[in-house]
């Protein structure tokens, strides 16, 4: 395999390219929720190592980019793409967890040229973005062109969590995005219906972080009600965790993966034969 690397400064988007070196037209854009590309690398390679070219890809925290998830132009993700189709890439996908999925969703919103997005954990709605407001005109998580989008306001986010973790006796990550969640509408919903390509949602049962199997059911009926083109599903895990992917990140605070760990380790080794199975498949 061969790499190359992109700088954010110099080349608009922050990422590091695993060419598969074999002629595949297809290639598959790699982010996670955390910053950095140490993460995002790690799946480029395993990718790679399967015959798939990927780009391994850092929206956000890179010298240049924004610090916070606030306004996170949408733009750099079809930089990506206008890069990757003069290196010769027909076919574009985009796999992301966590916070990356719901990323992947919304860069795929905007940019056309994204044929196939695989969102394993992820949010539904927009939310209103962190940092301070000065920092930027638009106040949602992304922007595109400029350009703000519908979202979520936090209100009294903390206030909401203590009285739910009051209210259920316990104090799990999950209660402080659910209560957010919840507050959204059908406007700040992922437009995903603009997606020019398929869908495949992955969740868990028992995921302990966000809401991720009633936002993709969420969206699948958003999907429904627009009449999409194009095909998506969605593939709920009942014995996995929030960590469906292959490489798994603080484990040690989700008490799925401390009271089940082989069944959560078999969940992600599932998820990875779908996602590899998905791409396989895909003719888009």
């Amino acid at each position: 395999m061969k790499k190359k690397t992109y700088k954010y400064l110099q080349d608009g988007f922050e990422g590091i390219l695993y060419d598969a070196e074999n002629g595949d037209d297809r290639l598959l854009i790699i982010i996670q929720g955390l910053k950095g590309l140490e993460l995002p690398e790690k799946y480029a390679k395993l990718f790679s190592e399967q015959g798939y070219s990927a780009l391994a890809l850092s929206y956000y925290g890179a010298e240049g980019q924004k610090k916070d998830m606030r306004a996170i132009p949408l733009d750099q993700f079809q930089l990506a793409c206008d890069e990757m189709k003069r290196l010769g890439y027909k076919r574009i996908g985009i796999y992301g967890n966590s916070k990356g999925a719901g990323m992947a969703l919304l860069a795929a919103s905007v940019v056309s040229d994204i044929s196939l997005v695989i969102a394993a954990s992820s949010f539904g709605h927009i939310m209103q973005g962190t940092g301070k407001a000065s920092e930027d005109i638009c106040k949602a998580m992304v922007s595109f062109k400029g350009n703000d989008f519908p979202y979520v306001v936090k209100g009294k986010l903390m206030s909401d969590f203590i009285k739910r973790c009051f209210r259920e006796r316990n104090i799990r990550l999950l209660y402080f995005f659910d209560e957010w969640d919840k507050k959204g509408t059908e406007e700040n919903e992922i437009p995903v219906e603009k997606i020019n390509g398929d869908i495949l949602f992955l969740t868990s049962t028992y995921d302990e972080s966000v809401p991720a199997k009633r936002d993709a059911e969420l969206l699948c009926k958003r999907l429904e009600r627009m009449h999409f083109k194009h095909d998506y599903r969605h593939i709920n895990s009942e014995i996995g965790s929030h960590n469906l992917g292959y490489f798994p990140v603080n484990n040690n605070m989700l008490p799925r993966e401390k009271k089940h760990p082989e069944e959560c380790q078999k969940a992600r080794e599932e998820t990875l034969e779908i996602i590899l199975r998905t791409i396989d498949t895909w003719h888009v």
